[in-house]
């Protein structure tokens, strides 16, 4: 379902009488120890679409992000390589430095400024071929959404380079809801749930090709 920030505020109460499980470490993320997902090693996803992923993901995969962040450490911790597209070089750095820290010497972060505030020529941007790299199991559309064309572009670009038996993770998925109709997918799971550094609702949308 589309919806909007102030509804997502509203459904948290609901989200977590529905899911207790969920209280605790939302909590520590959001509440008590707000640290950033950097810090913590998650993906901004739903905790559901997290939970999900730490099951199914497995050492062999390759990942390829568009955008970098919590989500690249913990895919690095998880799968044999993570390549991520960034368009903020200093932002770029900062993630590298943490994998650093972390020993993740897997995950590689490719700097491709764009101007996302005017995306005239982002079709031809080094940003978006980037992912024409390589085939890949895991695809995120995530980075920066400053124009909300940007990652349903994204999208369209990953249908084309990811893996038969591959997964595309869409996140912020309330905001694409378009994508859910349109589509290569043989499935479709949207996970709608509460999740670390936000205050509200969120929805991750995992395609299964």
């Amino acid at each position: 379902m589309e919806f909007t920030n102030f509804q997502r505020v509203r459904k948290l109460g609901g989200d977590l009488l529905r899911r207790p499980s969920n209280l605790p470490r939302y909590l520590a993320h959001n509440v008590l120890n707000r640290r950033s997902p950097i810090e913590l090693g998650l993906p901004w996803f739903s905790y559901g679409a997290i939970d999900f992923l730490t099951g199914y993901l497995k050492r062999e995969m390759r990942v390829f992000e568009f955008g970098s962040g919590g989500s690249t450490v913990f895919f690095a911790r998880q799968c044999r390589r993570v390549e991520s597209v960034e368009d903020d070089p200093v932002w770029a750095a900062r993630v590298r430095e943490r994998t650093a820290q972390l020993g993740l010497a897997n995950a590689y972060i490719v700097d491709r400024p764009f101007d996302f505030s005017d995306p005239v020529g982002f079709e031809r941007s080094l940003y978006l071929r980037e992912v024409e790299s390589a085939a890949y199991d895991v695809i995120v559309v995530d980075g920066a959404d400053v124009d909300y064309t940007i990652r349903p572009r994204c999208f369209r670009a990953a249908e084309n380079q990811i893996n038969a038996g591959g997964i595309i993770i869409v996140d912020d998925s309330w905001r694409y809801t378009q994508l859910r109709e349109a589509n290569r997918s043989h499935r479709l799971e949207v996970f709608e749930t509460v999740g670390p550094a936000r205050y509200g609702v969120t929805s991750t949308d995992i395609y299964f090709y």
